[in-house]
């Protein structure tokens, strides 16, 4: 990242125009998104030719990169901070202000200069017709059976590029309110971890090295004008989803607290908004702030001449949320999971050919398949004496993902794992025990930068009297196992007629966990899918 250059404040500034003997000069520094800086750079030449007075200087900055020298959680803290900054979008504000020092460095709201609406991208001749931002969403798991949708439709990496983090913002909106939608949009986020691309290059090689289904790809319209300006060979068409567009909308934000140089910023601001130098941004495939159109627009360059419809707006709490969400996801999660093999687990579903133990490998296996590949996973069992003097064992140890075991992956054999688990018959359910065991082996081989977490999968309350140590004394040695630089939530997820909720609430409340119970053991699919997306937003989420 070019890193600002630190200017020191002059005590007195100059109008628009003074050429007065002894004018100390006053100099700015504007940091812009590359999309935006070559019209910016021109206005400030002629702003600057205007004047000995006061100077602009305007340097090429990743919105996503000031935003982190903005907050003071960036990759360059100690960068000096732009006096006004000009992102391709407002999602950047709140993401800028998510910390003290950057809410208040930061305004809420900015002027937009410019606009370009998000649009679905695909090569000339595979875009699909009548589009809906529906098709950002996953409907089920992966490997559940989920019909093949009639485009791939993927996004730019959200946490670097204001059309990923766009695309987030309408794939939430496009899901629906309520728990029903934070569900599919939990579903959509673990379905496109590995797709998300880096920058508008790679969009565009996956737009033409893809295969059946073809690929779209939201990007900026201003992208698509741009490529098609450029390589003419290779045309774009860009889609306008019929449930409105979300323009990135370039917003002017004053970021210094000197009073001279915020006068010049802000006189730079109406310099901005002058005609030439609106003609000079719609040179370069932009939109004005209203969505009016320059030339080289029309069917002939893939792009409408007409203004798309709005999609309405995501509030700042929301964006930040989703953002979050986003980066647990990927971060991944270090997981021990906890299997009940008592004999109660061979009991049938009621009005279902499954027995409790395949409802319930079932669900661990479709969220085995949806956790990011950087996730690490081991599976043990547990009942009474299973192994020995232990109530547990091991079945699988800890690894990543995608790690090869053998000629298989690490989620292929868990998979193997969960299909070939049968109860265990003349056992009890030595849960207590088991859990403790497990505790201490999480916390033992904590990792930091993760989401560290045990997994209880059971249908019933704990039971080997005479064995095993009792609710109150497993609460002890919890809370004298935990470590507070290493800490592990336990998550029961329950289910059955013979579930006691109130110990499992208990175990889950004295680590920070969550514990999720139902009666129904048909629902433990939904039970299973709400503990992912807890472990992903808390209670946080950005439930709509």
């Amino acid at each position: 990242m070019v890193l600002l250059l630190a200017i020191a404040p002059a005590t007195a500034a100059c109008s628009i125009g003074s050429h007065a003997d002894g004018c100390r000069a006053e100099a700015i520094t504007v940091a812009a998104a590359p999309s935006i800086a070559p019209a910016v750079e021109q206005t400030a030449r002629r702003y600057n030719a205007r004047t000995t007075c006061v100077r602009v200087t305007v340097v090429r900055e990743e919105p996503a990169d000031v935003a982190g020298v903005l907050s003071g959680q960036g990759s360059s803290p100690g960068a000096a901070r732009p006096d006004a900054w000009i992102p391709d979008s407002s999602l950047w504000l709140p993401v800028a202000r998510r910390t003290r020092l950057g809410s208040a460095a930061v305004r809420p709201s900015g002027t937009s200069i410019a606009s370009s609406p998000l649009v679905l991208a695909a090569a000339q001749g595979r875009s699909p017709g009548d589009v809906s931002w529906r098709l950002l969403l996953a409907s089920r798991l992966p490997g559940t059976g989920a019909a093949q949708p009639p485009v791939r439709v993927r996004f730019l990496d959200p946490t670097t590029q204001a059309a990923g983090l766009g695309a987030l913002m309408l794939a939430h909106q496009a899901s629906g309110p309520g728990k029903t939608g934070l569900g599919t949009f939990a579903i959509t986020l673990y379905s496109d971890l590995g797709s998300a691309l880096p920058d508008d290059k790679a969009a565009f090689s996956a737009m033409f090295h893809g295969g059946d289904p073809p690929t779209a790809v939201v990007l900026s319209e201003q992208s698509v004008w741009q490529h098609n300006h450029t390589d003419a060979k290779r045309p774009v068409t860009a889609r306008y989803p019929s449930d409105g567009a979300l323009a990135l909308d370039f917003p002017y934000v004053s970021v210094t607290n000197d009073r001279e140089r915020g006068r010049t910023v802000e006189d730079f601001r109406a310099a901005l908004s002058q005609s030439q130098s609106r003609e000079t941004l719609q040179s370069l495939g932009l939109r004005t702030p209203d969505g009016v159109a320059g030339t080289g627009f029309g069917a002939k360059y893939g792009v409408a001449s007409e203004a798309p419809i709005p999609a309405h707006p995501q509030d700042p709490a929301t964006v930040g949320r989703i953002l979050q969400m986003w980066q647990r996801t990927v971060l991944g999660a270090r997981m021990l999971i906890l299997l009940d093999v008592s004999p109660s687990m061979g009991d049938p579903v009621p009005r279902t050919k499954d027995t409790r133990i395949r409802a319930t490998t079932r669900a661990a296996i479709g969220g085995t398949r949806i956790l990011s590949d950087n996730s690490q996973v081991a599976l043990w069992e547990f009942a009474t004496r299973l192994d020995r003097d232990h109530d547990y064992r091991q079945l699988v140890p800890y690894r990543p993902l995608t790690q090869k075991v053998g000629a298989q992956t690490q989620r292929d054999t868990l998979i193997g794992a969960f299909n070939a688990a049968q109860p265990a018959l003349g056992t009890r359910t030595a849960l207590y025990d088991s859990v403790l065991a497990a505790y201490r082996e999480a916390v033992r081989t904590y990792q930091p930068d993760r989401n560290n977490v045990l997994v209880v999968l059971t249908d019933g309350m704990n039971y080997d009297p005479g064995h095993t140590i009792i609710l109150q004394d497993l609460l002890k040695q919890l809370g004298r196992s935990a470590d507070p630089l290493k800490p592990v939530a336990v998550v029961p997820i329950a289910f059955g007629p013979d579930i006691d909720p109130e110990p499992l609430q208990q175990i889950a409340k004295a680590t920070g966990g969550q514990a999720f119970v139902t009666l129904d053991p048909r629902q433990i699919q939904e039970v299973f899918l709400e503990m992912l997306i807890r472990l992903t937003c808390g209670q946080a989420c950005p439930m709509s």
